[in-house]
């Protein structure tokens, strides 16, 4: 196995266009008052308040993470600051990685009001594609580990590709020694 990879990275794309909207608004501002100081001072705030609506709106389906032959990487953008810090230097980000022998136990968490999806765990979902993509529940794998650690490893962006998650869930069960259960909100 190479590597099986889930969500999606926070890239280049928000910098930069939180950049461009930063150096527009001082542009413009310095155009029309002639103020250099005030438009640098404007820029950066929109620079900062185009990263922080950035950081807001971009909390579903980028909950990158990987398994690999030695363990599972990730990426932890549950902090809000993290993922603002994400947003203004995408390329500065930490990589969380353990191995299978640091597992203790697995769930699937499934989101209040919805069902798995099929075969995942005898789970079964109707919904079309188009709609999971606006719903607000949850739908994650939450890893505890044995130093106390909880890791909650995004499926919303994968949720269709069932094969793939079941065979994930398999190798994890069977590599760490450990069942894995279902879990639904309500």
């Amino acid at each position: 196995m190479d590597s099986i990879e889930f969500g999606r990275k926070i890239n280049y794309v928000p910098m930069t266009v939180s950049l461009v909207i930063g150096i527009l608004v001082g542009l413009v501002i310095t155009v029309f008052t002639h103020q250099i100081l005030l438009a640098v001072i404007l820029g950066v705030t929109f620079l900062v308040i185009s990263a922080l609506i950035f950081a807001k709106t971009l909390s579903d389906f980028y909950g990158y993470w990987e398994v690999t032959d030695d363990g599972i990487r990730c990426y932890d953008y549950q902090n809000f600051g993290v993922k603002f810090q994400s947003v203004l230097m995408p390329f500065s980000e930490d990589k969380m990685s353990f191995k299978f022998d640091d597992v203790k136990s697995l769930r699937v968490i499934v989101g209040r009001e919805m069902n798995a999806p099929a075969n995942i765990l005898g789970g079964s979902f109707y919904a079309p594609k188009k709609i999971m993509f606006n719903l607000p529940t949850p739908y994650y794998l939450e890893i505890k580990l044995k130093d106390g650690r909880e890791v909650n490893l995004d499926l919303s962006a994968d949720w269709d590709d069932t094969e793939t998650i079941e065979y994930v869930i398999a190798i994890i069960c069977d590599k760490a020694g450990i069942g894995a259960e279902m879990v639904k909100q309500s």
